[in-house]
């Protein structure tokens, strides 16, 4: 096979040290999985156009762990082109000595279907420590000149606080510099066990039309349960507002809607939630507009092993469809997907704004693994893929367009798989 002979390439980041990510290891011993499996780095895999999956480079990393340990995640830079042609790939090595690396992906020249991940750069110090979230934006002007600027947002998770970090770079080829770092301080204590200090866990970025327009992005802070405002312009950084979550829930993973971008899902951990927030027309701030559960009424069943970890609830990622109508959040321990039809109206006498009326249950599927870390779906919004770290697979669904609904397609083994990432298989 080839790589013409799939729709999109996957990379998946791996956990290459045992025992990882896991809040629950040092009081209760971790949740039980197969500890003798440990991943080897950054793999690729293919999915093809039924969305099945296989390896690439015959199952042997892109990017080792002597390369980089820890690569729990990653982001693809499509809009970035290197002189060797494909795309940039930066990824985060989470280690309590945190940092990060470029790399230019590409196709081999090698027969077959194989892929290369040739460092761009010398490993980076990310600012703080086990850094577990990176993303990336291109903003026009933000030197104040005509050109392209490359931005990155990396969050450390903390031992001692969160932190975000910010680095641009005109060009891939060319080393990025630091931008700006924010320190987040103490936690909100509601969970002594969890929340003593802040714990940056994501960043989402309110897509725009107009690249000259300033850059809002937000950051999940799991310890200090708030959502943090940012503004990027003209180079400046500055924080905007925080919106309060519920005590003790824990934001994890947030993601603003890709055709509505005044509106945003966050996935509350420690509660097992998911939270609809807006950003408001009139000043900008961030507002709740309610909570459902990703989690049936009746679990856990108080005689399982789940119920000793949280009562079963450990939230993990969530994200929208690529149309906006729909979200998909990923629950640990139920090692389920919840599907959540956005409910919304659409106001005449406000320019025909959306407002929204809340998340509608569609579907609620297994993984087909155990515990769901990280989620991705599809540029065509065909394909859903599901990273488990303790099953050590990724899964792949097939999504129907006009309900959102699921259907399970296929698996392949990849130890302690922490992250996965898709870009179509012909832009390498």
């Amino acid at each position: 096979m080839s790589l013409n002979d799939y729709k999109y390439v996957g990379l998946v980041g791996c956990y290459t040290k045992e025992g990882q990510a896991d809040p629950f290891e040092a009081s209760h011993g971790g949740v039980p999985h197969d500890r003798t499996l440990i991943g080897e780095g950054v793999i690729g895999i293919g999915v093809d156009y039924n969305g099945r999956l296989s390896y690439l480079n015959d199952g042997a990393p892109i990017i080792t762990a002597k390369e980089l340990e820890n690569p729990s995640y990653l982001t693809i830079l499509e809009n970035v082109e290197t002189d060797e042609g494909g795309v940039g790939v930066c990824v985060v090595s989470e280690l309590e000595e945190g940092k990060w690396q470029p790399f230019k992906l590409s196709a081999s020249n090698d027969a077959g279907a194989t892929i290369r991940a040739k460092p761009a750069g010398a490993p980076v110090k990310s600012g703080g420590e086990y850094p577990c979230h990176i993303t990336s934006a291109r903003v026009v002007g933000f030197d104040g000149e005509s050109r392209a600027t490359s931005l990155l947002f990396i969050c450390n998770y903390g031992e001692d606080e969160g932190v975000l970090s910010i680095f641009s770079s005109h060009d891939f080829e060319s080393a990025f510099k630091p931008e700006a770092k924010f320190m987040f301080g103490d936690g909100s204590k509601a969970d002594l066990n969890r929340q003593q200090c802040s714990h940056a866990h994501s960043t989402s970025i309110a897509s725009t039309c107009d690249p000259y327009s300033p850059v809002d992005i937000c950051v999940a802070d799991l310890g200090s349960d708030a959502i943090v405002q940012f503004s990027i312009k003209s180079g400046r950084v500055r924080e905007t507002g925080r919106l309060a979550a519920p005590q003790g829930s824990g934001p994890r993973s947030l993601m603003f809607n890709p055709k509505h971008n005044h509106l945003a899902i966050v996935s509350l951990e420690m509660t097992g939630e998911l939270w609809l927030i807006r950003k408001r027309s009139h000043d900008g701030c961030l507002e709740g507009l309610g909570r459902v559960s990703i989690l049936p009424s009746d679990w856990p069943s108080p005689a399982s092993t789940e119920s000793q970890f949280n009562l079963g609830r450990w939230a993990s990622d969530a994200l929208w469809s690529e149309d906006g109508k729909y979200v998909y959040a990923a629950a640990r321990l139920h090692d389920s997907v919840s599907v959540f039809q956005l409910k919304y109206r659409v106001d005449k006498y406000r320019d025909n704004a959306v407002v929204a009326e809340g998340l509608e249950l569609v579907q609620r599927i297994s993984t087909q693994g155990r515990t769901p870390r990280c989620l991705c779906m599809s540029e065509c919004g065909q394909f859903l893929l599901v990273a488990h770290q303790h099953s050590h697979d990724v899964s792949s669904f097939e999504r129907n367009g006009a309900d959102g609904k699921l259907s399970f397609v296929d698996k392949i083994t990849l130890p302690n798989a922490a992250c996965v990432k898709l870009i179509r298989a012909n832009k390498l």
